[in-house]
C-alpha cells in the first residue's frame, strides 16, 4: 500500500515523530486531572495532606525519571547504529505504564507507572529528535521542530480535558481506552517507517583543509590514507570527552541556559497563577483554566518559527521572541487587585508569552544540533561513527526536564516572600540576560554561516 520511497521520507518521519511526541505528551497529561481523584477512589487515601504529598510524589518522580533516562537514551542511542530500534522500544514502555495506570490500585504502582511515563517521554524525545536530525538535515530542520512543538502543545492543551471529561462521564478505566488506540496506531507507524541514515559527518558540502580533497585520477591509496585518520579520531573519542566538548561550547551553554529559564518560567505559572488570580480578584479555576489556554494556544504557531530558523537562522526568532516576553512579563508585573479589567489583561500578555515560548523553544532546539554539525565540521569524526546528537538532546531534554522541577518551587517560593510583581521582574530580567548572550553568541542567519564556511577554506 505505502512504498518504500514512502516509508522512508522525510515527510514521513517527521510525521512519525510528531505523532509520536503527540502521542506521549497526550498520555502524561491525560491522567493529571483524575490523579487526585484516584488516589482517594482507587487507592483509598481519605487526608487530604495524604493526596497532596503523593500527587506531589508521582509529578516529581516523572520529572526525575525523564531528567535521568534523557541521559541514558541520549548516551545509549549514539552508540546503536539505528535509532529506529530504540524509538519502537519506547511504545513498550508507553504501553506498560499505561496498562499500570489503569490497574493500579496502591501507590507504589502509581509510583511505577509515573516513573516509567518519564523513562518513555525520555525516549520519545531524545531518540525522536535525534532521528530527525538525521532523516531531515540541517536546512529543513527548523521547520520539522516547529510541527514536534506544535504537536507537543496540542497534547498538552487537549490531554488534560479528554481525560477530566472522560472521568467524569464514563470512570477511571475508560480514561485509558483513548491511549490503548493511540498506543495501536503508534505501533504500525513506527513498525512502517524506514530509517534512513545521513552521513554523520554532514561536512562533505564544505571544503575542510584538514581533510586533503583527493583528485579523480589518484590511485585508491590516497583515498584509504584521506579515511584512516577519520576512522581513528572516531575511535579515540570517548563519551565523557564528547560531553566535555558540548559543556564547554559557549553556544550550546546558552541554548541550554535558555531552555532552562524559559522551561522554568512556563512551569513556575503551575503553581503560581491560580493562587494568585484567586487571592486578588478572587476567580475561579475557570479563569485559571482560560488564562493557561491563552498561553498555550500560540505554541500552535511553532511551525512559523521553525520556518524563519531554516530561512534566517536560530538567533534572530529567539532573539523576537524574548523581546516580546520582557515587557510582556513587565507589564503582567503591574497587573494588581487595582488594576481595571484583570483577567482581559492577563490575557493578552499570557498570549504575547506564549508567542514568545513558540518563537524561541524549536529554534534553541536546532540550534545544539547545528553546534554539533559546527564541531563535526571542524573536526570530523570526533564524536565517532553515530556522531553525538543522542547525547547532545539527551542534556537538551535533562534541562527542560530540570526547569519543569524548578520552575513551580522558584515561583512560587519568590510569590509567597516577595510577591508576584517581584516575581515578573525576575522572569523579565532573567530573559533579558539570555536575549543579550543570544545576541553575542547564538547561530546567526545563513549568510553569515555561509561566510564562516568560506573563511575555513
Amino acid at each position: 500500500m505505502f512504498s518504500r520511497s514512502f516509508r522512508s521520507s522525510t515527510s514521513f518521519t517527521t510525521f512519525v515523530v510528531c505523532v509520536a511526541v503527540f502521542t506521549d505528551i497526550l498520555l502524561q497529561n491525560l491522567v493529571v486531572p483524575v490523579l487526585p481523584f484516584a488516589l482517594h477512589a482507587r487507592v483509598g487515601l481519605e487526608d487530604e495532606a495524604d493526596i497532596q504529598r503523593w500527587t506531589s510524589v508521582l509529578l516529581a518522580a516523572y520529572g526525575a525519571a525523564l531528567m535521568l533516562g534523557s541521559l541514558l537514551f541520549g548516551y545509549v542511542g549514539d552508540l546503536l547504529s539505528s535509532r529506529r530500534t530504540p524509538f519502537v522500544l519506547g511504545l513498550i514502555v508507553v504501553f506498560l505504564s499505561t496498562l499500570a495506570f489503569a490497574l493500579a490500585t496502591d501507590v507504589w504502582t502509581l509510583l511505577v507507572a509515573r516513573v516509567l511515563e518519564g523513562v518513555s517521554t525520555a525516549i520519545v524525545s531524545t531518540i525522536g529528535n535525534t532521528l530527525l536530525v538525521e532523516a531531515v538535515g540541517p536546512e529543513k530542520l527548523g521547520k520539522a521542530m516547529g510541527y514536534t512543538s506544535m504537536a507537543l502543545s496540542f497534547g498538552l492543551l487537549i490531554g488534560p480535558v479528554i481525560g477530566g471529561v472522560i472521568y467524569e462521564y464514563c470512570g477511571y478505566f475508560q480514561v485509558y481506552l483513548p491511549a490503548f488506540a493511540l498506543i495501536g496506531m503508534e505501533i504500525i507507524l513506527r513498525l512502517m517507517m524506514i530509517e534512513k541514515r545521513k552521513p554523520v559527518l554532514r561536512s562533505s558540502p564544505y571544503k575542510i583543509p584538514s581533510v586533503p580533497v583527493v583528485p579523480e585520477d589518484a590511485p585508491p591509496k590516497n583515498a584509504t590514507a584521506e579515511t584512516e585518520p577519520l576512522l581513528r579520531s572516531a575511535s579515540n573519542m570517548q563519551p565523557a570527552s564528547a560531553y566535555w566538548s558540548l559543556l564547554t561550547s559557549p553556544r550550546f551553554l546558552v541554548a541550554l541556559t535558555a531552555l532552562f529559564i524559559l522551561n522554568s518560567i512556563a512551569c513556575g505559572f503551575d503553581s503560581t497563577l491560580t493562587p494568585f488570580i484567586h487571592a486578588e480578584f478572587n476567580m475561579r479555576a475557570t479563569h485559571a483554566a482560560a488564562l493557561f489556554l491563552a498561553l498555550a494556544v500560540p505554541m500552535l504557531l511553532a511551525p512559523l518559527s521553525g520556518w524563519a530558523t531554516d530561512r534566517y537562522g536560530p538567533k534572530l526568532p529567539v532573539a523576537a521572541g524574548l523581546v516580546l516576553a520582557i515587557p510582556a512579563l513587565a507589564l503582567s508585573s503591574s497587573i494588581s487587585a487595582n488594576t481595571r479589567s484583570p483577567f482581559a489583561k492577563l490575557a493578552v500578555l499570557f498570549a504575547f508569552i506564549g508567542l514568545a515560548l513558540a518563537l524561541t523553544v524549536a529554534p534553541l532546539r536546532v540550534e545544539a544540533s547545528l553546534v554539533v554539525e559546527c564541531m563535526e565540521r571542524e573536526k570530523p569524526g570526533r564524536f565517532g561513527i553515530n556522531g553525538a546528537n543522542g547525547r547532545a538532546f539527551g542534556l537538551v531534554n535533562t534541562m527542560v526536564a530540570a526547569g519543569g522541577l524548578v520552575g513551580p518551587l522558584y515561583a512560587g517560593f519568590v510569590r509567597v516572600t516577595a510577591g508576584w510583581m517581584v516575581l515578573q521582574c525576575v522572569n523579565g530580567a532573567l530573559c533579558l540576560g539570555i536575549l543579550v548572550h543570544v545576541l553575542l553568541v547564538t547561530g546567526g542567519t545563513r549568510k553569515e554561516e555561509a561566510r564562516s564556511r568560506e573563511v575555513e577554506v
